[in-house]
């Protein structure tokens, strides 16, 4: 059966330091999908000095949260040119959401002990968490987004489990992606694919300028997050990819697609 729509487009934040896999775009075009980054913002890393702080005292800590590959990076770019400072944290236990984050973790910060890759999202991430630390111990660091939501520090202070918060990095809307997303649109529907409500966020306020081309727009989450921030800008879901993974966006777009063929036949 022929695909509805052919083109992908994936939305999400521009890498700016660690290289990472484009297992995404790979998938994808395994099957058939023609398909595209559209960046819409770029990271800039902040409070970088009192991160680097916190990880060279790896005996105050039980381990590390990591939400992102961005928190990866902004470990990675501290420590890119003395990754023996790492080592005294390649046994202590890191919290990942999504195998992106862990596998980025393992190859570029040397972590040896990753867990919760399994996970799909921040809740999640917090459920493994509370099984995994049966006692009170030493508090979790956990670099974040500037953005980052309350997930995980709600749901682990209510199990007692204590957490350093600190604010690793920022998105900023890249200049370009007005120009960038006019170059993309076409008048043909595609497929959106937001990896996070920063995305939803940089792309609405484009749209705002060209509201024709939204009906062209076939919005897919990754994830529940991003999702709610979909349905709150006003987008149809055509499809929510439940982990963050290329086989669970995959698997996401193709029931969608059969779906819409059932509808039209």
């Amino acid at each position: 059966m022929a695909k509805l729509y052919n083109n992908v487009v994936l939305c999400r934040g521009l890498p700016e330091q660690a290289p990472t896999e484009d297992n995404y775009l790979h998938t994808l075009r395994s099957a058939g999908y023609n398909c595209d980054y559209l960046y819409t913002s770029r990271f800039e890393f902040i409070n970088s000095s009192d991160l680097k702080t916190c990880l060279q005292m790896p005996d105050n800590y039980h381990g590390l949260i990591l939400t992102s590959q961005r928190a990866v990076e902004a470990i990675w770019q501290i420590f890119k040119d003395d990754k023996k400072s790492l080592s005294p944290w390649q046994k202590l236990p890191t919290y990942c959401v999504g195998p992106a984050t862990a596998s980025l973790a393992e190859n570029y910060l040397g972590l040896e002990c990753c867990l919760g890759s399994q996970s799909g999202n921040a809740n999640d991430l917090a459920k493994i968490i509370i099984s995994d630390m049966k006692e009170i111990s030493k508090p979790l660091l956990y670099p974040c987004s500037e953005i980052a939501r309350d997930t995980i520090d709600q749901v682990l202070s209510k199990n007692r489990i204590n957490l350093h918060k600190l604010v690793a990095y920022r998105t900023i809307a890249r200049e370009s992606l007005e120009a960038d997303f006019l170059n993309v649109i076409g008048s043909v529907p595609k497929i959106f694919v937001f990896f996070s409500p920063s995305a939803v966020q940089y792309l609405v306020s484009v749209l705002k300028k060209y509201p024709d081309n939204i009906k062209n727009i076939k919005a897919v989450a990754i994830g529940p997050v991003t999702k709610q921030s979909l349905i709150e800008a006003d987008f149809t879901i055509y499809a929510t990819a439940t982990k963050p993974n290329p086989t669970s966006l995959l698997e996401a777009i193709n029931n969608a697609d059969r779906n819409d063929n059932s509808e039209t036949t």
